[in-house]
Protein backbone atom coordinates (compact mmCIF):
# COMPACT_ATOMS: atom_id res chain seq x y z
CA UNK A 1 0.00 0.00 0.00
CA UNK A 2 2.87 2.10 1.22
CA UNK A 3 4.52 1.35 -2.13
CA UNK A 4 1.35 2.20 -4.24
CA UNK A 5 1.13 5.67 -2.64
CA UNK A 6 4.91 6.44 -4.06
CA UNK A 7 3.95 5.21 -7.29
CA UNK A 8 1.33 7.28 -7.26
CA UNK A 9 2.98 10.38 -5.76
CA UNK A 10 5.46 10.60 -8.55
CA UNK A 11 3.11 9.93 -11.37
CA UNK A 12 1.26 13.05 -9.77
CA UNK A 13 4.60 14.82 -10.19
CA UNK A 14 5.53 14.25 -13.13
CA UNK A 15 2.03 14.94 -14.62
CA UNK A 16 2.33 18.60 -13.09
CA UNK A 17 5.75 19.03 -14.14
CA UNK A 18 4.62 18.49 -17.48
CA UNK A 19 1.59 20.30 -17.30
CA UNK A 20 0.45 22.71 -20.00
CA UNK A 21 -0.35 25.91 -19.11
CA UNK A 22 -1.31 29.32 -21.04
CA UNK A 23 -0.54 32.48 -19.34
CA UNK A 24 -3.75 34.16 -18.44
CA UNK A 25 -2.83 37.02 -16.72
CA UNK A 26 0.42 38.72 -15.54
CA UNK A 27 0.20 41.51 -12.33
CA UNK A 28 2.90 43.09 -10.79
CA UNK A 29 2.82 44.45 -7.52
CA UNK A 30 5.19 46.54 -5.26
CA UNK A 31 6.32 49.23 -8.41
CA UNK A 32 5.29 51.95 -7.28
CA UNK A 33 7.79 54.01 -9.31
CA UNK A 34 9.57 52.01 -11.60
CA UNK A 35 7.40 51.48 -14.83
CA UNK A 36 5.59 48.11 -15.86
CA UNK A 37 7.92 47.39 -19.04
CA UNK A 38 10.83 47.97 -17.38
CA UNK A 39 9.73 44.91 -15.65
CA UNK A 40 8.01 42.49 -18.47
CA UNK A 41 11.19 43.53 -20.93
CA UNK A 42 12.83 40.50 -18.78
CA UNK A 43 10.33 38.16 -18.93
CA UNK A 44 11.34 34.98 -21.35
CA UNK A 45 7.51 34.70 -20.85
CA UNK A 46 3.99 36.30 -22.69
CA UNK A 47 0.29 36.94 -21.72
CA UNK A 48 -1.63 34.97 -23.97
CA UNK A 49 1.39 31.95 -24.41
CA UNK A 50 1.31 28.41 -23.62
CA UNK A 51 3.81 26.50 -21.75
CA UNK A 52 4.75 23.30 -20.09
CA UNK A 53 5.14 23.46 -16.63
CA UNK A 54 8.61 23.00 -16.23
CA UNK A 55 9.20 25.20 -18.85
CA UNK A 56 7.71 27.90 -16.21
CA UNK A 57 10.00 27.17 -13.21
CA UNK A 58 12.98 27.07 -15.36
CA UNK A 59 12.01 30.90 -16.24
CA UNK A 60 11.11 32.00 -13.44
CA UNK A 61 14.27 31.55 -11.97
CA UNK A 62 16.42 33.33 -14.62
CA UNK A 63 13.62 35.94 -14.78
CA UNK A 64 13.72 36.63 -11.62
CA UNK A 65 17.63 36.88 -11.56
CA UNK A 66 17.42 39.70 -14.29
CA UNK A 67 14.43 41.70 -13.12
CA UNK A 68 16.92 41.82 -10.16
CA UNK A 69 19.96 42.92 -12.01
CA UNK A 70 18.39 45.90 -12.99
CA UNK A 71 19.19 47.20 -9.20
CA UNK A 72 15.92 48.28 -8.42
CA UNK A 73 15.11 46.03 -6.07
CA UNK A 74 15.75 44.18 -2.76
CA UNK A 75 13.65 41.56 -3.67
CA UNK A 76 11.82 40.08 -6.87
CA UNK A 77 9.60 36.46 -6.62
CA UNK A 78 8.00 35.09 -9.72
CA UNK A 79 4.65 32.85 -8.64
CA UNK A 80 1.84 31.07 -10.13
CA UNK A 81 -1.54 32.24 -9.28
CA UNK A 82 -5.20 30.26 -9.67
CA UNK A 83 -4.61 27.33 -11.81
CA UNK A 84 -7.24 26.03 -12.85
CA UNK A 85 -8.51 24.51 -16.28
CA UNK A 86 -5.05 24.99 -17.96
CA UNK A 87 -5.01 28.31 -17.13
CA UNK A 88 -2.63 30.14 -14.96
CA UNK A 89 -1.91 34.12 -13.31
CA UNK A 90 1.41 35.08 -13.04
CA UNK A 91 2.33 37.11 -9.61
CA UNK A 92 5.69 39.33 -9.84
CA UNK A 93 6.06 41.11 -6.55
CA UNK A 94 9.03 43.36 -6.42
CA UNK A 95 10.27 46.09 -2.94
CA UNK A 96 12.01 49.07 -4.79
CA UNK A 97 14.85 50.01 -3.41
CA UNK A 98 15.61 53.52 -2.30
CA UNK A 99 16.24 56.10 -5.22
CA UNK A 100 18.04 59.27 -4.07
CA UNK A 101 21.45 59.32 -2.60
CA UNK A 102 22.39 62.39 -1.39
CA UNK A 103 25.80 60.53 -0.34
CA UNK A 104 29.12 62.58 1.24
CA UNK A 105 32.39 61.89 -0.51
CA UNK A 106 35.31 61.06 2.16
CA UNK A 107 37.08 58.50 0.17
CA UNK A 108 40.94 57.83 0.01
CA UNK A 109 42.57 58.77 -3.52
CA UNK A 110 45.72 55.89 -3.37
CA UNK A 111 44.39 52.80 -5.62
CA UNK A 112 43.46 51.04 -2.59
CA UNK A 113 43.22 51.11 0.88
CA UNK A 114 46.60 49.35 1.57
CA UNK A 115 48.40 51.32 -0.54
CA UNK A 116 47.50 54.64 1.64
CA UNK A 117 48.08 52.25 4.48
CA UNK A 118 51.70 51.37 3.82
CA UNK A 119 53.09 53.48 0.95
CA UNK A 120 51.44 57.03 2.02
CA UNK A 121 51.73 56.30 6.00
CA UNK A 122 48.28 56.90 6.32
CA UNK A 123 48.18 60.58 5.35
CA UNK A 124 44.75 61.84 6.15
CA UNK A 125 45.91 64.80 3.86
CA UNK A 126 45.32 62.21 0.67
CA UNK A 127 41.33 62.13 1.38
CA UNK A 128 38.89 63.44 -1.66
CA UNK A 129 35.75 64.77 0.25
CA UNK A 130 32.31 66.40 -1.28
CA UNK A 131 28.56 64.92 -2.30
CA UNK A 132 27.52 62.59 -4.81
CA UNK A 133 23.94 63.04 -5.39
CA UNK A 134 22.84 59.61 -7.57
CA UNK A 135 19.01 59.70 -8.78
CA UNK A 136 18.56 55.87 -9.46
CA UNK A 137 15.47 55.07 -11.83
CA UNK A 138 14.82 58.51 -12.73
CA UNK A 139 11.35 58.75 -14.21
CA UNK A 140 10.83 55.47 -12.99
CA UNK A 141 12.63 54.54 -16.37
CA UNK A 142 15.80 52.78 -14.86
CA UNK A 143 17.38 56.12 -16.03
CA UNK A 144 20.65 57.36 -13.90
CA UNK A 145 21.24 60.59 -13.58
CA UNK A 146 24.60 61.47 -11.32
CA UNK A 147 25.99 65.29 -10.04
CA UNK A 148 29.56 64.88 -8.46
CA UNK A 149 30.97 67.39 -6.47
CA UNK A 150 34.37 66.35 -4.93
CA UNK A 151 37.15 68.77 -3.48
CA UNK A 152 39.83 67.85 -1.29
CA UNK A 153 43.15 66.40 -2.29
CA UNK A 154 41.89 66.26 -6.36
CA UNK A 155 38.62 68.35 -7.48
CA UNK A 156 36.46 66.46 -9.56
CA UNK A 157 32.96 67.86 -11.59
CA UNK A 158 31.22 65.17 -12.84
CA UNK A 159 28.14 64.95 -14.28
CA UNK A 160 26.56 61.52 -16.07
CA UNK A 161 22.82 60.79 -17.31
CA UNK A 162 21.67 56.90 -18.42
CA UNK A 163 19.14 55.74 -20.36
CA UNK A 164 19.38 52.30 -20.84
CA UNK A 165 16.39 52.40 -23.04
CA UNK A 166 15.42 54.86 -26.02
CA UNK A 167 12.85 52.88 -28.33
CA UNK A 168 9.72 51.62 -27.63
CA UNK A 169 11.31 48.27 -28.02
CA UNK A 170 13.81 48.68 -25.37
CA UNK A 171 16.85 48.04 -27.22
CA UNK A 172 18.97 50.78 -27.75
CA UNK A 173 19.91 53.34 -25.50
CA UNK A 174 22.20 56.23 -24.60
CA UNK A 175 24.53 57.69 -22.31
CA UNK A 176 26.28 61.00 -21.62
CA UNK A 177 29.05 62.02 -19.67
CA UNK A 178 31.03 65.12 -18.69
CA UNK A 179 33.87 65.73 -16.15
CA UNK A 180 36.44 68.24 -15.37
CA UNK A 181 39.14 67.65 -12.69
CA UNK A 182 42.06 69.25 -11.32
CA UNK A 183 44.94 68.57 -8.57
CA UNK A 184 47.42 69.73 -6.68
CA UNK A 185 49.24 66.55 -6.04
CA UNK A 186 49.91 64.56 -9.21
CA UNK A 187 51.99 61.45 -9.88
CA UNK A 188 54.97 61.86 -11.95
CA UNK A 189 56.84 58.85 -12.29
CA UNK A 190 56.82 55.48 -10.91
CA UNK A 191 60.20 54.00 -8.96
CA UNK A 192 59.69 50.22 -8.17
CA UNK A 193 56.91 49.58 -8.98
CA UNK A 194 55.40 52.55 -6.70
CA UNK A 195 54.29 55.95 -7.94
CA UNK A 196 55.42 59.04 -6.66
CA UNK A 197 53.96 62.58 -6.21
CA UNK A 198 54.77 65.82 -6.73
CA UNK A 199 52.87 68.50 -4.72
CA UNK A 200 52.41 72.56 -4.55
CA UNK A 201 50.20 74.42 -2.68
CA UNK A 202 49.57 77.60 -4.58
CA UNK A 203 49.17 75.86 -8.23
CA UNK A 204 46.85 73.12 -10.32
CA UNK A 205 49.66 70.74 -11.52
CA UNK A 206 46.79 69.00 -13.57
CA UNK A 207 43.77 69.50 -15.13
CA UNK A 208 42.02 66.96 -17.14
CA UNK A 209 37.87 68.01 -19.50
CA UNK A 210 36.56 64.95 -20.62
CA UNK A 211 33.31 64.27 -22.47
CA UNK A 212 31.79 60.81 -24.05
CA UNK A 213 28.89 59.56 -25.69
CA UNK A 214 27.80 56.10 -25.57
CA UNK A 215 25.36 53.92 -27.62
CA UNK A 216 23.97 50.45 -26.71
CA UNK A 217 22.20 47.80 -27.75
CA UNK A 218 20.14 44.87 -26.47
CA UNK A 219 20.25 42.31 -28.75
CA UNK A 220 18.66 39.75 -26.44
CA UNK A 221 18.81 39.00 -22.75
CA UNK A 222 21.94 38.87 -22.23
CA UNK A 223 23.99 40.24 -25.14
CA UNK A 224 24.99 43.85 -25.44
CA UNK A 225 26.61 46.05 -27.83
CA UNK A 226 28.33 49.15 -27.07
CA UNK A 227 29.53 51.58 -28.52
CA UNK A 228 31.31 55.14 -27.99
CA UNK A 229 33.18 58.07 -28.53
CA UNK A 230 35.04 60.03 -26.14
CA UNK A 231 37.30 63.33 -26.04
CA UNK A 232 39.99 64.15 -23.75
CA UNK A 233 42.30 67.06 -22.97
CA UNK A 234 44.89 67.21 -20.03
CA UNK A 235 46.85 70.18 -19.04
CA UNK A 236 50.03 69.68 -16.78
CA UNK A 237 52.15 72.14 -15.08
CA UNK A 238 55.45 73.02 -16.17
CA UNK A 239 57.31 71.66 -13.12
CA UNK A 240 55.43 68.46 -14.40
CA UNK A 241 57.12 68.27 -17.25
CA UNK A 242 60.18 68.60 -15.90
CA UNK A 243 60.02 66.03 -13.68
CA UNK A 244 58.87 63.33 -16.38
CA UNK A 245 59.99 64.67 -19.89
CA UNK A 246 57.66 61.81 -21.06
CA UNK A 247 54.58 62.65 -18.53
CA UNK A 248 52.50 63.91 -21.65
CA UNK A 249 55.59 63.06 -24.28
CA UNK A 250 58.50 65.44 -25.52
CA UNK A 251 57.96 67.45 -22.66
CA UNK A 252 54.38 68.63 -23.71
CA UNK A 253 52.50 70.17 -21.65
CA UNK A 254 48.81 69.43 -22.96
CA UNK A 255 47.66 66.47 -24.70
CA UNK A 256 44.60 66.03 -26.75
CA UNK A 257 42.64 63.30 -28.11
CA UNK A 258 39.56 61.71 -29.56
CA UNK A 259 39.18 58.00 -29.07
CA UNK A 260 36.86 55.35 -29.93
CA UNK A 261 35.59 52.05 -29.18
CA UNK A 262 32.88 48.99 -29.48
CA UNK A 263 32.74 46.25 -26.19
CA UNK A 264 30.20 43.38 -26.69
CA UNK A 265 29.25 41.71 -23.27
CA UNK A 266 27.23 38.86 -22.82
CA UNK A 267 26.25 38.91 -19.00
CA UNK A 268 24.21 35.68 -17.48
CA UNK A 269 24.67 36.18 -13.96
CA UNK A 270 22.43 35.29 -10.88
CA UNK A 271 23.07 38.57 -8.98
CA UNK A 272 25.15 41.14 -11.08
CA UNK A 273 27.01 42.81 -7.65
CA UNK A 274 28.32 39.49 -6.10
CA UNK A 275 27.54 36.89 -8.15
CA UNK A 276 27.76 32.42 -7.62
CA UNK A 277 26.31 31.23 -10.61
CA UNK A 278 26.17 31.83 -14.52
CA UNK A 279 29.13 33.06 -16.71
CA UNK A 280 30.38 36.74 -17.58
CA UNK A 281 32.39 38.01 -21.54
CA UNK A 282 33.44 41.18 -22.16
CA UNK A 283 35.27 41.63 -25.12
CA UNK A 284 36.37 45.03 -26.38
CA UNK A 285 38.50 46.90 -28.87
CA UNK A 286 38.68 50.89 -28.94
CA UNK A 287 41.34 53.60 -30.89
CA UNK A 288 42.79 55.57 -28.80
CA UNK A 289 43.78 59.14 -30.85
CA UNK A 290 41.86 59.25 -34.34
CA UNK A 291 44.60 61.61 -35.89
CA UNK A 292 42.72 64.99 -35.36
CA UNK A 293 45.00 66.54 -32.84
CA UNK A 294 48.80 65.85 -33.16
CA UNK A 295 49.75 65.46 -29.71
CA UNK A 296 51.69 61.87 -30.14
CA UNK A 297 48.49 59.53 -28.94
CA UNK A 298 47.96 56.98 -31.30
CA UNK A 299 47.62 52.93 -30.21
CA UNK A 300 44.64 50.66 -29.89
CA UNK A 301 43.60 48.91 -27.44
CA UNK A 302 41.73 45.61 -27.43
CA UNK A 303 40.64 44.19 -23.80
CA UNK A 304 39.01 40.41 -23.02
CA UNK A 305 37.33 39.51 -19.39
CA UNK A 306 36.05 36.28 -19.47
CA UNK A 307 34.32 34.79 -16.23
CA UNK A 308 32.64 31.31 -15.13
CA UNK A 309 30.50 31.38 -11.66
CA UNK A 310 29.87 27.39 -11.03
CA UNK A 311 27.69 26.59 -8.08
CA UNK A 312 28.03 23.43 -6.47
CA UNK A 313 26.02 21.56 -3.19
CA UNK A 314 26.18 22.76 0.03
CA UNK A 315 26.49 26.27 -0.26
CA UNK A 316 29.69 25.48 -2.37
CA UNK A 317 31.15 27.98 -5.15
CA UNK A 318 34.02 28.54 -7.79
CA UNK A 319 35.04 31.55 -9.59
CA UNK A 320 37.59 30.94 -12.58
CA UNK A 321 38.77 34.30 -14.45
CA UNK A 322 40.64 35.58 -17.13
CA UNK A 323 41.58 38.81 -18.15
CA UNK A 324 43.65 40.11 -20.74
CA UNK A 325 44.94 43.02 -22.10
CA UNK A 326 46.92 44.07 -25.08
CA UNK A 327 47.67 48.03 -26.54
CA UNK A 328 49.76 48.23 -29.78
CA UNK A 329 51.99 49.91 -30.60
CA UNK A 330 53.83 50.26 -27.38
CA UNK A 331 56.60 52.31 -28.26
CA UNK A 332 56.23 56.34 -28.20
CA UNK A 333 53.64 56.02 -25.62
CA UNK A 334 53.59 58.76 -22.76
CA UNK A 335 53.71 58.20 -19.18
CA UNK A 336 50.10 59.43 -18.82
CA UNK A 337 48.62 56.62 -21.07
CA UNK A 338 50.00 53.89 -19.85
CA UNK A 339 48.13 50.68 -18.75
CA UNK A 340 48.63 48.94 -15.23
CA UNK A 341 47.97 46.38 -13.12
CA UNK A 342 47.00 47.61 -9.97
CA UNK A 343 43.45 49.47 -10.08
CA UNK A 344 39.86 48.01 -9.60
CA UNK A 345 39.55 44.25 -10.17
CA UNK A 346 42.74 44.11 -12.91
CA UNK A 347 44.95 42.98 -9.85
CA UNK A 348 47.01 40.22 -8.84
CA UNK A 349 45.99 39.41 -5.02
CA UNK A 350 48.85 40.27 -2.75
CA UNK A 351 50.27 42.48 -5.15
CA UNK A 352 48.35 45.63 -3.64
CA UNK A 353 50.89 47.72 -2.96
CA UNK A 354 52.13 48.25 -6.77
CA UNK A 355 52.05 49.23 -9.87
CA UNK A 356 52.74 47.09 -12.52
CA UNK A 357 52.62 49.68 -15.74
CA UNK A 358 52.31 46.94 -19.20
CA UNK A 359 51.63 47.31 -22.75
CA UNK A 360 49.93 44.15 -22.29
CA UNK A 361 49.03 41.29 -19.62
CA UNK A 362 46.85 38.53 -19.22
CA UNK A 363 45.23 37.56 -15.61
CA UNK A 364 44.37 34.27 -14.89
CA UNK A 365 42.11 33.81 -11.26
CA UNK A 366 40.40 30.96 -9.24
CA UNK A 367 38.06 31.29 -6.69
CA UNK A 368 36.87 28.33 -4.60
CA UNK A 369 34.26 29.44 -1.33
CA UNK A 370 31.93 28.54 0.71
CA UNK A 371 28.89 30.25 2.19
CA UNK A 372 29.58 30.23 6.12
CA UNK A 373 26.66 32.29 7.04
CA UNK A 374 23.51 33.95 5.56
CA UNK A 375 20.55 35.96 7.29
CA UNK A 376 18.35 38.68 6.97
CA UNK A 377 17.75 41.06 10.18
CA UNK A 378 14.39 43.17 10.29
CA UNK A 379 15.62 46.42 11.81
CA UNK A 380 11.91 48.16 11.05
CA UNK A 381 12.15 49.05 14.86
CA UNK A 382 15.53 51.39 14.25
CA UNK A 383 14.94 52.27 10.54
CA UNK A 384 11.44 54.33 9.80
CA UNK A 385 12.40 53.90 5.73
CA UNK A 386 10.52 50.60 4.40
CA UNK A 387 13.65 50.11 1.60
CA UNK A 388 16.12 49.88 4.50
CA UNK A 389 14.30 47.59 7.04
CA UNK A 390 15.97 44.66 5.89
CA UNK A 391 19.64 44.38 6.54
CA UNK A 392 20.98 40.76 5.27
CA UNK A 393 24.44 39.58 6.22
CA UNK A 394 26.03 36.54 4.35
CA UNK A 395 30.01 35.62 4.89
CA UNK A 396 31.90 33.62 2.77
CA UNK A 397 35.06 31.66 3.56
CA UNK A 398 37.73 30.85 0.51
CA UNK A 399 40.82 30.10 -0.81
CA UNK A 400 42.06 31.43 -3.95
CA UNK A 401 45.49 31.20 -6.30
CA UNK A 402 46.14 33.52 -9.32
CA UNK A 403 48.37 34.22 -11.53
CA UNK A 404 49.48 36.49 -14.56
CA UNK A 405 52.27 38.06 -16.98
CA UNK A 406 52.89 41.45 -18.00
CA UNK A 407 55.02 43.02 -21.08
CA UNK A 408 56.83 45.69 -19.95
CA UNK A 409 56.86 49.74 -22.22
CA UNK A 410 59.95 49.38 -23.85
CA UNK A 411 63.00 51.36 -22.35
CA UNK A 412 61.36 51.83 -18.73
CA UNK A 413 62.62 50.80 -15.59
CA UNK A 414 59.54 52.22 -13.71
CA UNK A 415 57.57 48.85 -13.20
CA UNK A 416 60.22 46.14 -14.62
CA UNK A 417 60.80 44.60 -11.47
CA UNK A 418 57.46 42.58 -12.16
CA UNK A 419 57.18 42.51 -15.59
CA UNK A 420 58.51 39.83 -17.95
CA UNK A 421 58.22 37.56 -15.76
CA UNK A 422 55.34 34.86 -14.33
CA UNK A 423 53.66 36.23 -11.26
CA UNK A 424 51.48 34.18 -9.00
CA UNK A 425 49.91 34.31 -5.60
CA UNK A 426 47.58 32.25 -3.32
CA UNK A 427 45.98 32.60 0.16
CA UNK A 428 42.71 32.52 1.70
CA UNK A 429 40.19 34.66 2.93
CA UNK A 430 37.08 36.34 4.02
CA UNK A 431 34.00 37.86 1.77
CA UNK A 432 31.39 40.01 3.96
CA UNK A 433 28.50 41.10 1.83
CA UNK A 434 26.08 43.41 3.14
CA UNK A 435 22.91 45.10 2.11
CA UNK A 436 23.04 46.31 -1.62
CA UNK A 437 25.75 43.43 -2.34
CA UNK A 438 28.04 45.88 -0.88
CA UNK A 439 31.82 43.36 -0.35
CA UNK A 440 34.55 43.61 2.18
CA UNK A 441 37.19 41.45 1.79
CA UNK A 442 39.70 40.15 4.05
CA UNK A 443 42.47 38.27 2.72
CA UNK A 444 45.76 36.68 3.35
CA UNK A 445 48.11 36.44 0.82
CA UNK A 446 51.42 35.15 -0.32
CA UNK A 447 53.25 35.73 -3.35
CA UNK A 448 55.80 34.26 -5.79
CA UNK A 449 57.85 37.07 -4.48
CA UNK A 450 57.92 35.42 -1.05
CA UNK A 451 56.01 38.18 0.44
CA UNK A 452 53.17 37.71 2.73
CA UNK A 453 49.80 39.92 3.26
CA UNK A 454 47.10 40.77 4.91
CA UNK A 455 44.90 43.60 2.91
CA UNK A 456 41.69 44.63 2.97
CA UNK A 457 39.59 45.83 0.05
CA UNK A 458 36.12 47.41 -0.37
CA UNK A 459 35.51 45.95 -3.90
CA UNK A 460 34.43 42.35 -4.90
CA UNK A 461 36.53 41.28 -7.23
CA UNK A 462 34.57 38.82 -9.90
Amino acid sequence: MTFAFLLSAASHAQADSSEVLTIRNIEIVGNFKTKARIITRELSFQKDSTYQRYQLDSMFVWDRNRIYNTNLFNEVSIDLMDVTDGNADVLITVDERWYLYPFPIFRLVDRNFNDWWVNRDRDLSRVNYGLKVTQFNFRGKNEILRLWLQTGFETVLNLYYDIPYIDKAQKNGLSFSSSYFEAKNVPVVTVENIRRFTSSQEHVLRRAYTNSISHSYRSSFYSFHNTSIGHLRVDVADTVARLNENYLGNGRTQQQYLSFGYTYVWDKRNNRNYPTKGSYYRAGLSKVGLGIYDDGVDYWRARANLTKYTEFKDNFFLVNNLSVLSTFPAKNRAYFNYSSIGFLKEVIRGYDLRIIEASSYVLQRNEFKHQLFGRKYDISKAMPLRQFQTFPITIYGKVFFDQGYAVGFPNYEGSNLLTDKYLYSFGTGIDLVLVNDITFRFEFSRTGEDETHFFINLLSLF
